[in-house]
């Protein structure tokens, strides 16, 4: 009896230990919960705050992140009859070629798979860009940054930062638009026709009623080209979709909108001491170095104190030059790099906070037919 008593002790006993046990780790549990709780609650109390300040620093100047320049549509067409077609493959060519985020980024690739096609889905952000920095590549050098920053609540003076952006793979989500472009010219001549914007190229708004923060955004549109390098019609379209630049790249900006103004653009310029006229150019100085940080009144263009070690003027044909050919356009099909953004560092852009609109892009390309004169004229001459 004595030793049965002993064994139900003794069971009881480790039942007791075993209970203890499971109170420790159910104690400990609950311990650990409620401390990553509290760790939860810290660090969403701190994002909220973080989102906020990031929200009030950032949504000022012209790397506004409350912009929302949204494109409807965008072609491109080049003129009949003139023995230049287009493509966006170097597979398929014609005179018109529709450019949309479904196009370049889900459809070209199935043709031309290693294309580096950018698209702005969720709005075009002000970037700045002087175009390639050197001949070995048909890339613009693009810089963007965060936003303004401020080290006290007054909010005295700014500052801000850039970094190189890099096109190393197809984007949808980016702040600019880019893509290839295939130009074919039959003219049978050794003899190169001239390529020239047209008219109707630019920017305009889908409605009527816009606001002058958005008006001075797309003051501040340009157009990028980067030629690359020709080759005979015949060559197989793999080959003309990995041309490269072997020194030869050279790049040109398309200003179009260079003299027009709003009267809140000159309002803002007038805060820096700098005097603003519609109908009148103001100079350009884009980003060519990423760093920072940087004074806000000493990275807007014209400022006294601008370090030309980071900012370079940027050259641009215009309405007034559109004479002025793009490049030579050999007979064969020309490789190209075509870039639309709204340039940050154009005064029309500054302290900007636009609320956004539609828009609706065209580039119209035309060319001479020097090539076909002068061929006919070599041909009928004796």
């Amino acid at each position: 009896m004595a030793k049965e008593n002993t064994t139900i002790q003794s069971t009881d006993q480790k039942k007791e230990k075993e209970n203890k046990k499971k109170s420790k780790r159910a104690a400990s549990v609950s311990e650990k919960r409620d401390k990553r709780e509290k760790k939860n609650i810290g660090l969403l109390v701190f994002t909220i705050f973080a989102m906020g300040v990031l929200l009030i620093f950032s949504a000022y100047a012209w790397f506004s992140t409350a912009l929302n320049v949204q494109v409807k549509t965008f072609n491109m067409i080049v003129t009949r009859n003139s023995g230049l077609t287009i493509s966006l493959d170097g597979i398929t060519y014609d005179s018109f070629v529709e450019i949309s985020k479904t196009i370049l980024i889900d459809e070209l690739k199935n043709t031309y798979p290693n294309n580096l096609s950018q698209w702005a889905s969720n709005g075009m952000i002000p970037v700045s860009t002087n175009g390639i920095p050197n001949s070995d590549t048909y890339f613009f050098d693009i810089y963007s940054s965060s936003g303004v920053r401020y080290k006290n609540k007054a909010r005295e003076i700014g500052f801000l930062s850039t970094v190189r952006e890099k096109e190393e793979y197809r984007r949808s989500f980016n702040n600019w638009i880019a893509f290839d472009l295939f130009l074919k010219n039959d003219t049978g001549s050794p003899i190169s026709d001239n390529l020239y914007l047209d008219t109707g190229t630019g920017i305009t708004f889908d409605t009527e009623e816009v606001s002058e923060e958005m008006q001075g955004l797309v003051n501040s549109a340009r157009f990028g080209f980067a030629r690359v390098a020709t080759v005979p019609k015949n060559t197989d379209p793999t080959t003309v979709q990995n041309l490269q630049c072997n020194g030869g790249c050279e790049s040109i900006i398309y200003e179009p909108y260079d003299k027009a103004h709003t009267e809140l653009s000159k309002e803002r310029a007038k805060k820096y001491g700098l005097h603003l006229e519609d109908g009148t150019y103001f100079p350009t100085y884009a980003y060519i170095k990423q760093g920072g940080p940087f004074q806000m009144p000493d990275t807007i263009s014209g400022a006294a104190n601008l370090n030309l070690e980071y900012f370079q003027l940027q050259n641009t044909i215009t309405d007034d030059s559109l004479r002025t050919p793009l490049f030579e356009l050999p007979d064969g099909v020309t490789k190209m790099r075509v870039y639309v953004w709204i340039e940050g560092q154009d005064i029309d852009s500054l302290e900007t906070n636009s609320e956004g609109a539609e828009i609706t892009i065209s580039i119209n390309f035309i060319k001479d037919t020097r090539g076909y004169d002068s061929f006919n004229q070599y041909s009928t001459n004796p």
